[in-house]
């Protein structure tokens, strides 16, 4: 989300949470941010109150998560009821930082994967849905064939 992505939106508060500082500093459209590697440490913990958010986005970084059920169980905890989370994945990532449960698996895995996440974490995610965002369109055949892979699954909490 960018600035005027923001402002159309109007959203008051945009919150990011990330590993690189610098790229958390150079983004204008953060009301805050916090660096922060939710791979350390016994349990995962998000660093916001509870019921806090409208909206949580996991964006290309799923994939990473060595707990990923206890991180989507903070997710529930954080959200306000009737909020909505969205997780968006791909299959382009950095093999050798990837859970190998994930790279060992193809797109439609990595769909039920992460749905599961969400079903199974105690975070009270219902109506778990799953979209391909794909762009399979361009010229040529091998773009037409592979296109730009990008799927996300969405949940809102009970």
């Amino acid at each position: 989300i960018d600035g005027s992505a923001q402002k159309k939106l109007g959203l008051k508060r945009v919150s990011g949470l990330g590993m690189n500082e610098k790229e958390l500093m150079a983004n204008s459209a953060l009301s805050d941010w916090v660096v922060l590697d939710l791979n350390r440490g016994k349990q995962p913990k998000l660093p916001y109150d509870d019921s806090s958010f409208d909206v949580v986005l996991c964006q290309l970084s799923i994939d990473y998560l060595t707990s990923p059920l206890e991180v989507m169980q903070e997710v529930g905890r954080v959200l306000k009821p009737g909020g909505r989370v969205a997780i968006i994945f791909s299959n382009r990532l950095f093999i050798q930082k990837a859970v190998g449960l994930w790279t060992g698996a193809d797109d439609i895995d990595h769909t039920y994967t992460v749905a599961s996440y969400l079903r199974f974490s105690g975070g009270g995610f219902t109506n778990i849905k799953a979209e391909d965002l794909s762009t399979r369109k361009g010229k040529g055949k091998a773009q037409q064939i592979i296109g730009d892979p990008l799927y996300v699954v969405t949940a809102v909490r009970s």
